[in-house]
C-alpha cells in the first residue's frame, strides 16, 4: 500500500529539454535533490522578472521538500561583471559598495515575497581563481579562444552537440548574438 506522498513522489515528472517531453523525476541520490539556480547580477534593484523566477524556484524547493526530499538549494550571486563595473563607475563608487547595497535589497525583496533562503549563496568574486583555471583549461584544450578585445569566447564548433538542447543548428546561429 502506498501513501499519497509516496504516490506523488513516484508520479513527479519534469520536462526534458533533450527529448522535448516529460519524464519521471529520479534523483541522482535517493531521497536527495541538488538544485543550483543562477541568481542575480547585482548592479540594480530586482524587477518583476526576478521575482517571478525566484518564486518559481521557491515553489519547486517547497514541493520537493514536501514530497520528502532533502533539498540542497544553491543560488549564486554574480557580484562582478561588465554591467557592475560600468554602474559603479557611473555612480563614482566602489564595486563592493554597489554590490553589497543591491544584495541587501535583493534579500529584502525575496524576504518580503516569503521566499526561502537558499542553503548556500556563493558569490562569483569568491571563485575567481577557479574560474581563471577553468578558462585556461578550455583555452589550452582549444574549447575557447581569446578575442581581439581580450575577452575569452567558447569555441562552439569544438562541441559536436552544441545547440542540441535548444534544437538549433550551429550553422543557423549568428556569432555573438543572443535571442
Amino acid at each position: 500500500m502506498t501513501t499519497p506522498l509516496a504516490d506523488a513522489m513516484s508520479q513527479l515528472a519534469i520536462y526534458d529539454s533533450l527529448t522535448g517531453g516529460k519524464r519521471q523525476f529520479v534523483p541522482l541520490k535517493a531521497g536527495q535533490v541538488g538544485m543550483y539556480v543562477c541568481g542575480m547580477t547585482v548592479y540594480d534593484y530586482c524587477h518583476i522578472g526576478h521575482a517571478r523566477m525566484m518564486i518559481g524556484f521557491d515553489m519547486a524547493v517547497r514541493w520537493l521538500t514536501q514530497l520528502g526530499y532533502d533539498v540542497n538549494y544553491v543560488r549564486n550571486i554574480t557580484d562582478i561583471d561588465d554591467k557592475i563595473i560600468t554602474r559603479a563607475a557611473e555612480n563614482g563608487e566602489e564595486i563592493g559598495v554597489l554590490t553589497e547595497r543591491f544584495i541587501k535589497a535583493m534579500h529584502e525583496d525575496f524576504s518580503a515575497l516569503g521566499c526561502l533562503t537558499p542553503n548556500a549563496e556563493p558569490r562569483a568574486t569568491d571563485h575567481i581563481d577557479e574560474m581563471q583555471q577553468m578558462i585556461e583549461t578550455l583555452v589550452t584544450g582549444d574549447y575557447a579562444y581569446a578575442g581581439d578585445n581580450g575577452d575569452v569566447y567558447y569555441a562552439v564548433d569544438s562541441f559536436a552537440d552544441y545547440g542540441k538542447l535548444s534544437k538549433r543548428n550551429l550553422d543557423d546561429m549568428q556569432a555573438g548574438s543572443r535571442v
